[in-house]
């Protein structure tokens, strides 16, 4: 290996992050929306089977455990007409899994404050909500076609973010905030290594997100919740900075992330395996 590497060992399993809970729910929301809006358009003959399997599968996911929505203010949101208005079932049963896999102190209320949480807690209840989805194409269609359409809309979802975010960050600020956030989390055990003045390759030994969800049966459906969408919504808002993976620890021993600057390189070589390997502590 040429060129010197940076490594930091400082994942945590309680580590917490300041949340704005209340935004993020909704954006969680918002997402559940836009993929029913999606089927709506694109596939109507499986939309009441879609939501009777989503419903059944959240329902599985609580265990026969019912959350009192009122008790932290939640019902706010499930009687916000705004979100998910004409599935409130869906809703309710959305929120009853952030319920239970959020803790509450017991003075909590619902707020746009931002107040610390477990990153693995609140991982979870997001990549439970869409996993759950996912799996439900995959049953309604079969595996391959349900996830040809999942990746569909994920095109749909990123032409949508790209109506309300564009980011226009360098690829040196993207490198000192990644770092900064990865190192400063808690959530990772990380190498980074410069490529060129325009590139950046990032192998992860321990993540968070891969944490949140190495647990479920199908990992390989846990992979296109957590890792597939990023490269392709960034695409889409039209970042400056671009992102490759070419593996990830669902389907092998590390992850690694190839970020550049999209207006010097068009598509850059992925570094080889055995060249991320050898970024170790």
């Amino acid at each position: 290996m040429t060129g010197s590497y940076e490594y930091y060992k400082t994942y945590d399993d309680v580590a917490k992050g300041n949340v704005n809970l209340e935004e993020q729910i909704r954006d969680w929301l918002w997402n559940m929306d836009l993929m029913i809006e999606f089927i709506k358009s694109n596939r109507p003959e499986i939309l009441d089977s879609f939501l009777k399997i989503c419903e059944t599968k959240y329902s599985n996911e609580l265990k026969q455990t019912t959350f009192d929505l009122s008790e932290f203010g939640f019902d706010k949101i499930a009687n916000d007409q705004s979100v998910l208005n004409q599935y409130t079932d869906l809703k309710s049963l959305g929120l009853q899994i952030i319920m239970k896999y959020i803790p509450m102190r017991e003075d909590y209320s619902l707020s746009e404050k931002k107040e610390p949480i477990r990153y693995l807690d609140y991982l979870r209840a997001k990549h439970l909500l869409l996993y759950h989805r996912i799996s439900a194409l995959v049953e309604i269609l079969g595996r391959n076609p349900g996830i040809e359409c999942y990746k569909e809309f994920v095109q749909f979802w990123g032409k949508e973010l790209a109506k309300k975010e564009i980011d226009p960050v360098t690829i040196t600020e993207a490198r000192q905030s990644f770092v900064r956030f990865w190192k400063e989390s808690g959530g990772f055990n990380f190498g980074v290594i410069d490529i060129n003045d325009n590139a950046f390759l990032a192998k992860f030994d321990k993540c968070v997100w891969h944490e949140s969800m190495k647990h479920v049966t199908d990992l390989e459906l846990a992979y296109y919740t957590v890792c597939y969408p990023g490269p392709r919504l960034r695409r889409h808002a039209d970042y400056n900075v671009w992102l490759r993976r070419s593996v990830t620890l669902f389907s092998g021993e590390f992850c690694d992330e190839l970020r550049w600057d999209r207006h010097v390189h068009d598509e850059p070589e992925q570094p080889s395996h055995e060249f991320s390997r050898r970024i170790v502590p």
